[in-house]
């Protein structure tokens, strides 16, 4: 039988509040340890199979929700209280955490009646009523005036810059501004389930398909772009995210910070649309203007207009991907200086100077 089974989890003691960027790491370290996990052992070697999670970061602590295949409702809870130890134990970012309780959300009798319900006769369908069982109970999709509430309640954290840095005033700005904010947790995430696909077929991004974020890079170097580099880019993205909550703006210092900003603009802009609360054709105008307060330069957008694959080539293209290289090189854009400062400013971080 199936169950959903939702656990709270608890941080260290003395931990007050998490700000937003906490959190998101928090939802990150946590869905990469459970995207890893298929099955744990039960009563009697019975084996429980972890069919879906939910993962929900608040102030104070996480809930999670597990979808689990057990024999009883109690093999579910224990099952995922084992889960979610393991889990802890085995990840330094969670030091001092703990689980607080697991109980069972979806029980027997109302798992069946959702199945009787929905005619349950297929795979397909069973798959669907397992789904509805993990959503109930869990907060529905934001609307329009929630949408609008949360992001003009983030927009304070863009400290770096003052709402007129977008062209507009009142309540679209700050829309604009939430709306950045809110990008940082999408691309942040988007880039751990990237690097989690990428690792474990051991490929690039010109190998694998469905990945979320890092297929919007240029594609001359989509044969680069393999797990090492997803966490490289990780870095230099949370160092421009950082940047976005201080007193005073500093443009991107590299190519890889210039495309990190670059992906959180796209991904606010999508938001914006999707939640209707600003066309495509007002946040280019708008998003457009930040720009021209946000970047040192826009050289970078030059990788996009390479229409060869910058790899080893076949004989009659090498002289030619030779000379595109030598070409970037010169003005610093070649993939091997994507995480070198162009500021002439402080180092990297000791794991970008190694890509």
């Amino acid at each position: 039988m199936d169950y959903a089974v939702t656990a709270e989890l608890e941080p260290p003691t003395g931990v007050v509040e998490f700000d937003p960027l906490q959190k998101e790491g928090i939802a990150a370290v946590l869905d990469r340890q459970l995207a890893l996990v298929e099955g744990v052992s039960g009563p009697g070697d019975t084996e429980i199979d972890v069919l879906d999670y939910r993962i929900t970061v608040h102030a104070t602590g996480a809930n999670v929700v597990l979808a689990l295949e057990a024999p009883s409702l109690l093999a579910a809870e224990d099952a995922a209280a084992s889960v979610l130890d393991e889990l802890i134990s085995e990840s330094e970012a969670l030091v001092g955490w703990s689980v607080a309780h697991s109980e069972v959300r979806i029980t027997e009798d109302e798992f069946n009646e959702r199945l009787a319900a929905a005619d349950v006769d297929t795979d397909g369908e069973l798959e669907a009523a397992v789904e509805e069982a993990l959503e109930a109970g869990v907060e529905p999709t934001m609307d329009l005036e929630h949408w609008r509430a949360h992001l003009t309640g983030l927009a304070p954290q863009l400290r770096a810059f003052d709402l007129d840095v977008f062209g507009i005033a009142g309540e679209p700005a700050a829309l604009a501004a939430g709306a950045l904010i809110h990008a940082v947790r999408v691309v942040t995430d988007e880039v751990f389930y990237d690097e989690l696909a990428l690792a474990v077929n051991n490929a690039s991004v010109a190998d694998v398909e469905g990945l979320l974020v890092l297929e919007e890079l240029p594609t001359c170097y989509d044969h680069r772009y393999d797990a090492f580099f997803a966490r490289a880019f990780l870095l230099a993205s949370a160092a421009v995210a950082v940047r976005f909550t201080e007193p005073g703006w500093t443009p991107p210092r590299s190519v890889a910070e210039a495309f990190a900003l670059q992906l959180f603009i796209n991904e606010a802009r999508v938001l914006l649309e999707a939640a209707e609360l600003m066309t495509w054709e007002d946040s280019e105008q708008v998003f457009a203007a930040f720009a021209g307060r946000a970047f040192a330069d826009t050289e970078y957008e030059e990788l996009y207009e390479v229409d060869l694959p910058l790899t080893d080539a076949e004989p009659e293209r090498a002289e030619r991907v030779a000379k595109v290289e030598t070409d970037l090189h010169a003005r610093g854009l070649a993939f091997d200086q994507w995480f070198t400062p162009r500021d002439g400013g402080p180092g990297v971080h000791p794991y970008l100077g190694i890509i």
